[in-house]
């Protein structure tokens, strides 16, 4: 079995990865990098897809399909501060029923190992049965790379 490692990969998964190896509990630690299609979008088209896409959140941790999808395909900050800064400063004006908070982002990325990975992990990976998380930040990010016209 190996361990694959991306950027944005914590160091202490970085440590655990490096101790299973050192304990030939796994074969081999690989670093993937993803080829995903970046795209240029001005801020005025992410913010109207943006705000058609908050008009479909159930709950507000939604926001992290928002952040992976303009993280991984539009090269946004990865620094969940600076993203909610950003996105929040982009949609100052516009009256949302969920803001964009640290918080409405960390916590699916720290309680979820696929919502950190790179999106087109999401694309390979088969929620358990019963999960209700996983599905609901997929039908936001599919939206929202349909809205935006990217192809993942």
């Amino acid at each position: 079995m190996k361990i694959l490692l991306e950027k944005g990969d914590s160091e202490e998964q970085i440590k655990m990865a490096e101790a299973l190896l050192a304990n030939k509990l796994v074969s081999a630690i690989e670093t993937v990098t993803y080829k995903c299609q970046k795209v240029q979008k001005s801020d005025d088209e992410v913010a109207k897809a943006v705000i058609v896409v908050v008009g479909l959140f159930g709950v507000c941790t939604q926001w992290t399909a928002v952040y992976r999808v303009l993280v991984d395909f539009c090269g946004w900050e990865s620094d969940i501060a600076k993203f909610s800064q950003r996105m929040n400063t982009l949609l100052k004006d516009v009256r949302l029923t969920h803001r964009c908070t640290y918080q409405s982002i960390q916590k699916p990325l720290s309680s979820s190992s696929i919502l950190r990975k790179n999106y087109q992990e999401w694309k390979k990976y088969k929620a358990p049965k019963g999960d209700r998380v996983f599905p609901r930040q997929m039908f936001i990010a599919e939206n929202l790379l349909k809205l935006l016209s990217i192809s993942a």
